[in-house]
């Protein structure tokens, strides 16, 4: 019987988020989770903890002593994650939107450092492009197709010198 329950697929909705996309989205779940209480915090903080502690613990450890690797991870790997249900992905949804109005204020505060401004509006763009493949996945009814493609989000890194076209 135990076999059973360990061949069995696990339940839930698969997210894979780039490892940056994780970490601004968990940063703003552990300020929510302090404000309002482990009680009344986010679900998914408290499912997603445990990655979060290793992948956090991983990434100060590689700051400190490799560079290379650090943005390595940060910027090329992905992590995957389960959501329960539905009102989970919604949560990791108005998160990502909360993490997106937060570097609109970054934006106005870099006004004019280039560079910084250029980070930032990266950031911005893939946030968006996550919250819109939440939003499609949140929706009641919405399975994910067989075969259907991945997520827009990317980790490639900022585009240099190149203007969008409208």
């Amino acid at each position: 019987m135990s076999d059973a329950r360990k061949s069995a697929p696990p339940t839930g909705i698969e997210l894979r988020l780039v490892v940056w996309q994780f970490v601004r989205i968990m940063v703003q779940l552990e300020t929510v989770s302090r404000v309002r209480g482990r009680e009344r915090g986010p679900s998914v903080y408290q499912d997603w903890r445990g990655s979060w502690t290793e992948i956090d613990r991983t990434l100060e450890r590689l700051g400190k002593t490799d560079s290379e690797a650090f943005a390595d991870l940060m910027m090329n790997q992905e992590v995957v994650l389960r959501c329960r249900d539905r009102s989970q992905i919604n949560e990791v949804t108005r998160t990502a939107e909360n993490v997106v109005a937060q570097l609109d204020e970054l934006l106005k505060e870099v006004r004019g450092e280039a560079k910084k401004e250029e980070e930032l509006q990266f950031e911005r763009r893939e946030m968006k492009a996550l919250v819109k493949h939440l939003r499609r996945q949140g929706r009641s009814g919405n399975k994910p197709r067989p075969g259907a493609p991945k997520p827009t989000t990317t980790a490639s890194p900022p585009r240099r010198g190149k203007k969008r076209k409208g």
